[in-house]
């Protein structure tokens, strides 16, 4: 660990209780102080820097807390008041600017985007503005090729130009890839619908009536007040992450600050509206199904889960410098967001156990932590597709997938395709944790384990044992 690892550095830092809207103050359960404690320790263990954590649990904030530090070279502790970027847990934000314009009657979930947003390029004006909700339209993403570097700025004709000259990943509804390009469309849209920034929008119709104090798109090169730093770990030591160019730290796909609290506040909102509508959250965590009648688990801006017979939502986010994870679980009214300001493999493994670990804490069982092995009633199935994660440099072969990854295969759509543990499976076990049945499939949920850390995957497999989406949680 560097030279700034010091016991002071990483303590409890603005470790608020929130009344949150008029709300008296709510007792911390001791089970989420244990496990607060058993964050703050992996925390430590991981290098990161300062971490935002709320945890809202049956219409109460139980915590909104800022752990760590916000900058390093001025040792600022993190505060519940700390801005962290959440990368594209944003999303689910931008998709409800669109459906509030649904609602308003101004467009139609089954409209091309190119009736509403201008001058699109003929393969993305054709794509239905549901599909691009829920990453079914095939419009190939941007990140990671040349051209779309964070630090360099882009406008609206260039990007048009240059995502547009990459061919489409399938056609609307045939399939599931993940795609930030659909969600800078749905950006071109709200602004030639409404004539306003993705900025003013977002203030105007969803912080200011959710009540989130601090709330903002990002701007990279302005003066921000309490935004955390960004770092990631090179060579073994926490260094300043590049910054981003101004614009593109606020692009819809993933470009809004918030606070512990106000994560915390738009959980709260989610839950009990008046914004977003009850309509919006429906859409935003129901399961599209595509042309097979299967579902690709995602809603809008939200990934879509089953655990314990429960329906569970949940998203990460990465920007230069920081990494964002959110879980929910509607049945207990239970959300937890873990912001942290470092990107490294370490932090995006802390981010996610923290996240599950405090959701556990107040509601038991409502996290794949708390599920136990069950005998497996198709183990050439498990250890089939064990194989198949650990194929190591043996290509993917077509026909072990399902059409809805297998017209992917070969292409440039990675987010769909399975994991790949390498050809090293020493000391891995893959054990069935849970199944359940959905249109046209089952879902097995698998615990992968290896010297003390483990991960879930949830594997869904056509009748005929085809794999047509796998997921990680």
């Amino acid at each position: 660990m560097g030279e700034w690892h010091r016991r002071g550095v990483l303590g409890l830092g603005g470790a608020t209780l929130l009344a949150g809207r008029a709300r008296a103050q709510v007792a911390v359960p001791p089970a989420l102080e244990i496990a607060m404690e058993q964050v703050r320790r992996a925390m430590i263990s991981a290098d990161v820097p300062g971490a935002g954590i709320s945890v809202v649990h049956g219409g109460e904030i139980l915590a909104a807390r800022g752990l760590g530090v916000a900058s390093l070279p001025f040792q600022v502790p993190a505060q519940s008041t700390t801005l962290f970027h959440l990368g594209s847990v944003s999303k689910q934000l931008t998709a409800a600017l669109v459906l509030e314009l649904v609602e308003a009657g101004a467009i139609s979930l089954d409209d091309p985007v190119g009736r509403h947003a201008r001058d699109l390029p003929a393969s993305f004006a054709t794509v239905p503005i549901r599909n691009l909700l829920s990453h079914t339209g095939g419009v190939p993403d941007y990140e990671g090729l040349p051209g779309f570097e964070a630090d360099r700025p882009i406008g609206r004709q260039a990007f048009l130009s240059a995502a547009a000259a990459l061919p489409m990943d399938f056609a609307p509804g045939e399939a599931w890839a993940y795609s930030n390009t659909g969600y800078v469309l749905l950006g071109y849209l709200l602004a030639d619908v409404t004539g306003r920034t993705y900025k003013a929008l977002a203030a105007e119709r969803l912080f200011r009536p959710a009540d989130l104090p601090s709330a903002r798109v990002d701007d990279a090169g302005a003066v921000i007040p309490g935004r955390a730093e960004p770092y990631l770990m090179s060579d073994g030591s926490v260094r300043h992450a590049v910054r981003m160019d101004s614009d593109y730290s606020g692009w819809p796909d993933g470009g809004i600050l918030m606070s512990a609290q106000d994560t915390a506040r738009w959980e709260l909102a989610l839950q009990t509206g008046p914004t977003p509508s009850r309509s919006t959250v429906a859409t935003l965590t129901s399961p599209m199904i595509i042309q097979t009648g299967r579902s690709v688990a995602y809603g809008a801006g939200w990934f879509t889960d089953v655990v314990a017979g429960k329906a569970v939502q949940y998203h990460s986010g990465s920007v230069p410098g920081f990494l964002t994870f959110a879980y929910r679980s509607p049945d207990t009214g239970t959300a937890v967001t873990v912001m942290v300001n470092l990107e490294s493999g370490p932090a995006g493994r802390f981010m996610r156990e923290a996240c599950l670990t405090l959701a556990e804490a107040v509601a038991p069982g409502s996290t794949p932590l708390a599920l136990s092995p069950i005998p497996d009633d198709a183990p050439d199935l498990t250890a089939r597709t064990f194989a198949l994660f650990g194929r190591g440099d043996t290509p993917l072969s077509e026909d072990d997938y399902a059409p809805e990854i297998s017209r992917l295969v070969g292409g440039r759509a990675p987010s769909a395709m399975p994991p790949n543990f390498g050809a090293d499976l020493a000391g891995l076990s893959w054990t069935l944790v849970e199944r359940h049945d959905e249109p046209n499939g089952q879902v097995r949920r698998y615990r992968l384990s290896r010297g003390g850390v483990s991960r879930h995957y949830s594997v869904a497999y056509a009748p005929d044992g085809r794999i047509y989406r796998v997921r990680s949680l």
